[in-house]
């Protein structure tokens, strides 16, 4: 499952994700028209109010890219059938708003232009559509079958299909497709997924594709990574028994689209302890943001981002292509690795001195990565208390939290 066209990805380790649709206009999150019950007239209505007018590209892209994030992924339609595209197969897109322009076009070019590669969300699920059969996951659902009698998947196949055909042929190169999502109530044959990929992968010989065109990986595998949501795993992803390429997405706050009530908001340093316990476990983390109506970036996750940015400034060797280390951490502490550099990641300043299990013997020197100050190891005292292979250090206790101690070693 692991091959070259990965490689970009597994040394990014850091995305960001984008919700944004019609659904920013009454504020209540990508599945508001679900949740609240919403019926077709009433929730397309907000189409007539959607009018992005302070969206900037180029700045989220400068954002993104200072945070350390290295690609995008955006919602080009979700769930409830809303193009952020200029559709040829729908009149329900960002095209027949007051806003008119292709937002998806302008993103992509703005992006582009920064260095971040380009990823695209397509939703295979679509409430709107009059041949897609719903499932208990559909607004349709309480209405009962009465409601799509006739209803044929075949013909929304087709539509599912041109509309990725178009994704993928009117935007210059694509590097990543996330399909979501087969839903435990339907197959990979409502989308006949073996020939999805095929179509895919004729259009864009390199793109990398998500997991979710098929319900807990059954009958088999499909794609080329493997998509965790909302929690880091306790070791790396495995598809049977074998380690594959993953990346697990989380949001800023409380919601993946906008949410006019405010909510809870992460901290800069919980996200990228997040982000580092995935990159010691090979994989991604791909982190959401929701704009506003408006265009605008909600200020608690600017703040977060510029946050995260000051951090990369110092920290992102610790990140950007490391992976697992060869080596325990200390407990309750984790390792990223880079050839023969160790990054010891402190959640908080230390208390005093650190334990490293299995390097003694193997250490070079020890660097604090922010600005270089030399870490001693300390052999002079303590040495009864450790282990045949455990060496101490003392790391300065004045440091910030999440700084990151550079382990070089002994080649």
């Amino acid at each position: 499952m692991a091959t070259d066209k990965l490689q970009w990805f597994r040394d990014a380790r850091f995305g960001m994700f984008i919700h944004w649709g019609v659904y920013a206009v009454p504020a209540k999150g990508e599945w508001g028209m679900f949740a609240n019950g919403w019926e077709y007239d009433y929730y397309e209505k907000f189409a007539e109010r959607f009018n992005p007018v302070d969206f900037d590209p180029a700045l989220w892209a400068k954002l993104a890219w200072d945070a350390g994030m290295r690609y995008v992924v955006f919602t080009t339609k979700h769930h409830d059938g809303f193009c952020m595209y200029d559709s040829h197969h729908t009149d329900f897109k960002i095209t027949n708003t007051p806003y008119k322009k292709d937002i998806t076009a302008e993103l992509v070019k703005a992006f582009r232009a920064q260095g971040l590669k380009i990823g695209f969300y397509h939703s295979l699920v679509d409430w709107r559509h009059p041949q897609f059969v719903p499932d208990a996951e559909h607004p349709l659902w309480k209405k009962g079958p009465e409601a799509w009698k006739g209803r044929d998947r075949a013909v929304y196949r087709d539509y599912l299909y041109k509309q990725v055909t178009q994704l993928l042929t009117e935007y210059g190169k694509i590097d990543l497709l996330f399909f979501d999502y087969t839903s435990k109530f339907k197959t990979q044959d409502e989308w006949d997924a073996e020939k999805m990929l095929e179509l895919v992968y004729s259009l864009q010989p390199e793109i990398i594709v998500n997991d979710r065109l098929s319900f807990l990986k059954t009958p088999k595998f499909y794609g080329d990574y493997a998509t965790p949501e909302i929690s880091v795993p306790n070791a790396q992803v495995t598809v049977d028994g074998k380690p594959v390429d993953w990346e697990t997405c989380m949001t800023m706050n409380a919601n993946w689209g906008y949410a006019g009530d405010g909510g809870f908001h992460k901290s800069a340093q919980t996200m990228l302890g997040a982000l580092l316990k995935c990159v010691s476990l090979n994989g991604n983390l791909l982190l959401n943001v929701g704009p506003d109506a408006l265009g605008r970036l909600p200020a608690p996750s600017v703040k977060a981002l510029k946050e995260m940015a000051a951090w990369m400034a110092d920290n992102s060797e610790s990140v950007h292509g490391a992976g697992m280390a060869k080596f325990p951490a200390p407990t309750g502490l984790v390792y990223t690795q880079k050839g023969d550099a160790l990054y010891l990641c402190l959640n908080d300043p230390p208390m005093g001195d650190i334990i490293l299990p299995e390097l003694k013997g193997k250490i070079k020197d020890i660097e604090l990565l922010a600005d270089g100050q030399d870490v001693p190891q300390i052999t002079h005292w303590g040495w009864e208390l450790l282990g045949d292979k455990e060496i101490r250090i003392r790391p300065p206790i004045d440091i910030p939290p999440l700084s990151v101690l550079k382990i070089n070693l002994e080649q």
